[in-house]
């Protein structure tokens, strides 16, 4: 952009391919190139985008098949696969926040990593507890996922949680010491709760929006607001009709936020339809809002309330 006051970003609405990493990682190339034709310097994913979600769980809690096929096409860190993320990021000039299910020595974890524009990974994270039916097959975060802000030259303090993290208060308002000017909301589809009736409204697409606009109204930060698809394919192969979140197509509902939790974007797409969600985002727009609320600033009272956080990282094995 020729005015540095202004970043435009760009949220990705997409359909996973179940259980095909490298079609997924081909995916997400062609998108982050996408984007930086459209003159993004920023893009965010949906949550676990490699290799999509595995809705199977929310319907029976063991299915050994799908168990292992999903392991099998979940991304490594390193591997070759996240190093042509890398590397497009990298060709393109263009950051990029990595929605992708994590595969640590046949461990998995719901992970996001930011890639600079330089092609470096500049951080990992695990979500810090998977929601409800998510732990049967995925682990917990441990303390470093904590840090989970990065300073982008050009850019500026960019950050990230996943899904439900955002009901967290403390986790959010963490998140929000650490200056985040523009955090990416990494969510699966979000089927309004006339299509999911048996839900909860803070799980149907309703309360996922409101959520997101809140990390911003609190934190004072853009947001990217990122919706994976769940389609007819994805619904016939995981075998999910009559499950209690995603038995019908659709979710699709990405989204950019202001600093006051208005929605500045527009888009063309339908629920069920594939692309990418962009906005320019005026950098002076934080500044007016915090000039109001700042909660970790003026808006604060830390003589009175504070928050105690540990980011050491507990490995299996450590000094005593």
């Amino acid at each position: 952009m020729s005015d540095p006051r202004v970043i435009r970003v760009a949220a990705t609405q997409l359909e996973s391919i179940d259980f095909d990493l490298d079609a997924n990682v081909a995916k997400a190339c062609k998108y982050i190139a996408e984007a930086a034709e459209k003159g993004c310097q920023l893009i965010g994913f949906s949550e676990v985008f490699i290799p999509g979600y595995p809705y199977w769980i929310w319907k029976r809690t063991v299915d050994i098949e799908s168990v292992k096929k999903y392991i099998a096409s979940s991304l490594k860190i390193d591997s070759p696969q996240m190093r042509l993320i890398c590397a497009t990021a990298k060709e393109n000039k263009i950051a990029v926040m990595l929605g992708f299910s994590e595969n640590e020595n046949q461990s998995l974890y719901i992970s996001q990593a930011l890639i600079g524009a330089d092609g470096e990974i500049k951080m990992t994270r695990r979500k810090i507890k998977p929601t409800h039916m998510e732990r049967t097959i995925y682990g917990d975060g441990s303390g470093a996922s904590l840090n989970n802000v990065v300073d982008l030259p050009g850019i500026g303090k960019v950050g990230g949680l996943c899904c439900w993290e955002h009901t967290q208060p403390l986790l959010r308002y963490h998140t929000y010491t650490q200056g985040e000017e523009f955090h990416v909301a990494a969510w699966p589809p979000m089927l309004p709760l006339a299509q999911t009736p048996d839900a909860l409204w803070s799980q149907a697409a309703e309360g996922a929006k409101i959520l997101t606009s809140t990390h911003c109204i609190e934190g004072g930060t853009f947001s990217l607001y990122c919706n994976s698809v769940v389609s007819k394919r994805n619904v016939e192969i995981q075998d999910l009709e009559d499950s209690i979140m995603w038995s019908v197509p659709g979710g699709g509902l990405s989204a950019i936020y202001g600093p006051d939790g208005r929605q500045i974007s527009e888009s063309t797409l339908g629920p069920d339809e594939e692309g990418l969600v962009i906005a320019d985002c005026n950098m002076e727009e934080i500044t007016r809002n915090k000039h109001f609320l700042d909660t970790c600033g003026h808006y604060s009272r830390p003589d009175l309330i504070w928050l105690g956080v540990d980011t050491r990282e507990k490995k299996q094995v450590r000094p005593e």
